[in-house]
């Protein structure tokens, strides 16, 4: 908290803002970040579960079809 303060003697209360209010913003993002990762993985296995339901379901269609045909 001293260097802070130091610091702040040094510079223009203008120019020490821009880093707090830029680091404050950085604090939120990895916040949301891991939130964000969560989510878009919960979608990629949703997407990957969809995805084995219709390739089972192609390959079972494309049975009957050829069953069909030796008929």
């Amino acid at each position: 908290m001293g260097q802070i303060r130091d610091l702040e003697q040094m510079v223009p209360n203008e120019s020490i803002q821009q880093p707090v209010t830029e680091n404050t913003s950085l604090k939120h993002c990895v916040q949301w970040l891991p939130q964000e990762h969560r989510t878009l993985q919960e979608r990629l296995e949703g997407a990957r579960s969809n995805l084995r339901f219709a390739d089972k379901r192609i390959v079972d269609i494309e049975a009957q079809h050829l069953q069909q045909d030796h008929l």
